[in-house]
Formats: structure tokens, sequence, C-alpha cells
């Protein structure tokens, strides 16, 4: 009897022990998705080259600069700027296909510029495939096709935002 009821006990104490384990990871693993979503946020927030950059790319390549032959043989500067923004979207790509990030949170923060971004360098990054032969920012391109399967309602909605628009919880 007593060997039961010890038996029990330890059980109900493992099954305690187990469950506030799985917790504390879960809460771990959300602020560890926050820290890094929040420190990419705050550098293309905060950072003045990133911003004019992401600028000059949507609104200037490809004015004055043709797709022919990808991202790598445009001039020096509009290069640089395409680089510094596809990276910056490949990274968050990466993250968000390796789930150490939240997808809602990062569609939710990203979403316009994602698609806006890539869809002004798609045809840049279609011939930079064909000039190297090879894949070249795979997670962009996920990231993009993730972003206009999510309408940016839905995943507020599901994070249980509220909008002075309409959207919350179950509306």
């Amino acid at each position: 009897m007593y060997n039961a009821t010890s038996l029990i006990i330890s059980l109900i104490a493992l099954g305690f022990s187990g469950f506030f384990a799985v917790r504390q990871l879960r809460y771990a693993r959300s602020a560890s998705d926050m820290t890094l979503l929040l420190e990419v946020a705050l550098r293309a927030t905060l950072d003045r080259d990133f911003q004019n950059d992401q600028m000059y790319v949507v609104s200037h390549l490809a004015e004055e600069h043709p797709p022919d032959g990808g991202m790598d043989v445009l001039p020096e500067q509009a290069r640089l700027a395409t680089r510094n923004v596809a990276f910056m979207y490949e990274y968050i790509g990466i993250m968000y296909a390796l789930d150490m990030v939240d997808s809602r949170i990062a569609l939710g923060i990203f979403h316009f510029r994602i698609r806006q971004v890539w869809e002004t360098l798609e045809p840049y990054i279609r011939a930079e495939r064909v000039a190297r032969q090879a894949p070249f920012l795979p997670f962009f391109e996920n990231l993009y096709i993730r972003a206009q399967a999510a309408a940016p309602e839905e995943i507020f909605r599901s994070i249980g935002l509220r909008s002075t628009h309409g959207y919350a919880p179950g509306a």
C-alpha cells in the first residue's frame, strides 16, 4: 500500500514537473522570438542607411537600372542598396522557415514591406539565379509566398489585436 501511494505521488509530481518544464520552454521560446525579431526590426527601423536603401529599392531601382544580369552587375551604389535590403528579408525568412520566430509576429510586422520589396526585386533575383545557375534568396521568396497567403487582418486577429477599423478576435 505504502509503495503504491509513493508511486502515485511520484508520478503526479513527475507529471507536474513535465507540464511546468514544457510551459517554461514555451515562455523562453516566446522571449527568444521577440528578441530576435525585435533586433532585426529595430535595426531596420532605426538604421537610416537601411531605410534609405529600402526607399531607393522600392522607388527608384527599376526606373534607373534594368534587371538584366541580376543584382551583382548593378552599379556599386544600387548593388549595395539591393543587397542590404534583400538580405535583411532573407535573414527574416531564415528565422521564419526554421521556426526561430513566431510567424504571426514576423508577418504581422513586415507583411507590407515583404511583398513590396519582393515584387520590386523579383526580376533582379530571377536574373541573378540565371547568372549563378543556383538558388538565390530562397528564404526571402518563401517568406513572400507566406505573406501573399496571409491577410494582415487575419494575422492580427489570430494574435488577438483590436483595431478601430474592426478586426478583433473572432470578428
